[in-house]
């Protein structure tokens, strides 16, 4: 049997991919998906500049660059990257379970990670979060191995590069750096490798240092302005995220029933907790609780931007499934009842929210060349017009962004609006109306304005924002 262990992170790999390769297609590129795409058929220079104001750093949409510039630019294409993040992500989670723990902790984080609804959606996304989640593990993968004196220079090289990526992918970052320092000066007592640490952080940073004035910048931006979220709401906004993280609330009782009960089982030996436990533990935790208690200043608290806590979670399920009884068969049937309630709770195909596609399609069956299409907001003219007009989308705009596009559409009678007088709407020039409202916003406000002139004929509504609405002149 021993001969095939080596085998396990390429079955897990291969598993995972599949699995997750299901549903890949089903939701339309939408969100921030089509401006990663967008922006990233641009030279890396314009990248760069263009993302400066944007809430990550380029990393991502550079390695997207190349990566479409094999591949095109479609659906599966510009997502498939997202899903060998995810699928390697699996790969570290199981090496961090089994080098530091036991091999069942290992097996029981990959298949979590594998089954969590969480880890589906990103690996589905033509966004960061997928990446974000991989270098995560790394990092803490790396760490570990300096934490119990087993790296050798490479493998401190490695970790200098993951960390240096890591700022280079999300803002984020920055947490998981700043915890490895905490955790190394607590849980290292040999100063030499406290030195190696803290020469590694150094050297990521300086590596960062081109862009540290963008992000004194953009977070002075934020604490100015505020962002687009909300304070939580108590433990509401806790368990929302619990669930999402396994899929159901049935899960989350559970766990956290387990959780107390490994608690009180090791009561006692808390004061002597092995140092890898603290470090997974405070990895989910720290970044989890702290985001939480900031946001109610600072909103910070979504699912979106918790996937290096989610990293470390995974991995703190299998220590906790393996803490309950060091009874074999005890902890393989509590695992499998835990993992099967996962796996029944869990979906391949997850609804984004965001039919873009359907609510094109609907729109062309429905224009004709004397009708006036209007989309509010103006920014996501960007996301439509990848199935407006993908000729379009590919004529980026690289010195104003898309100003190019939202002007160019102008002329297929197509206009972008932030308020109802950039709709341009005159007798001579519009008898039909389309109104695309694909945000939150001031809906009633603008179709009160589009009711003075027009009279409403019909709606339509795609889950969860979208709704179309057609006029004729009065």
């Amino acid at each position: 049997m021993k001969k095939f262990y080596p085998l396990i992170p390429y079955i897990l790999f291969i598993f995972h991919l599949l699995m997750h390769f299901i549903g890949i297609e089903v939701n339309s590129l939408a969100g921030d998906e089509p401006a990663s795409v967008y922006y990233a058929q641009m030279d890396i220079s314009d990248i760069i500049r263009h993302l400066k104001t944007g809430n990550n750093p380029p990393f991502y949409e550079i390695f997207l660059h190349f990566w479409i510039a094999l591949f095109g630019i479609g659906e599966v294409a510009v997502r498939f990257p997202s899903l060998l993040f995810s699928a390697l992500t699996s790969v570290v989670l199981f090496r961090i379970g089994n080098d530091f723990f036991s091999r069942k902790i290992g097996f029981v984080s990959a298949l979590f990670f594998c089954f969590s609804n969480y880890a589906t959606i990103f690996s589905h996304e033509s966004r960061v979060y997928a990446l974000f989640g991989m270098l995560t593990a790394l990092s803490f993968y790396y760490f570990l191995k300096w934490l119990n004196k087993q790296s050798n220079r490479l493998d401190l090289i490695i970790l200098t590069l993951v960390y240096t990526l890591l700022l280079y992918s999300h803002y984020f970052g920055i947490m998981v750096l700043f915890l490895h320092l905490i955790l190394g000066i607590v849980l290292q007592k040999q100063r030499l490798q406290r030195k190696m640490l803290l020469l590694t952080l150094v050297s990521s940073f300086l590596l960062f240092l081109p862009y540290i004035a963008v992000v004194i910048v953009r977070f002075f931006s934020t604490y100015e302005s505020g962002t687009w979220l909300q304070s939580p709401n108590g433990w509401d906004s806790i368990e929302y995220v619990l669930i999402k993280f396994m899929n159901s609330v049935l899960i989350v009782k559970l766990f956290i029933g387990l959780f107390l009960i490994s608690i009180l089982t090791h009561a006692r030996s808390i004061p002597s907790i092995d140092k890898n436990v603290v470090v997974i533990f405070a990895g989910f935790l720290v970044p989890f609780l702290g985001m939480f208690f900031i946001s109610y200043h600072i909103p910070m608290f979504h699912d979106r931007y918790l996937m290096h806590s989610f990293i470390c979670f995974s991995v703190f399920v299998g220590i906790i499934l393996h803490s309950i009884s060091s009874n074999t068969m005890v902890h393989g049937i509590l695992s499998v009842l835990f993992l099967g309630g996962l796996v029944i709770a869990s979906s391949r195909n997850i609804d984004n929210g965001r039919h873009t596609k359907e609510a094109v399609e609907k729109v062309q069956t429905i224009r004709d060349s004397g009708t006036r299409v209007i989309l509010y907001p103006k920014f996501n003219m960007v996301s439509y017009s990848y199935y407006f007009n993908q000729d379009r989308f590919k004529d980026y705009d690289y010195e104003y962004g898309f100003y190019k596009l939202v002007e160019g559409f102008k002329e297929e009678n197509f206009y972008g609006i932030n308020q109802y007088s950039e709709a341009r709407i005159d007798r001579s020039s519009c008898d039909k109306l389309i109104f695309i409202m694909t945000e939150f916003g001031p809906k009633e406000e603008l179709l009160k304005d589009f009711k003075k002139d027009f009279w409403l004929e019909d709606s339509f509504h795609y889950p969860e924002i979208i709704d179309i609405y057609t006029f004729k002149r009065k």
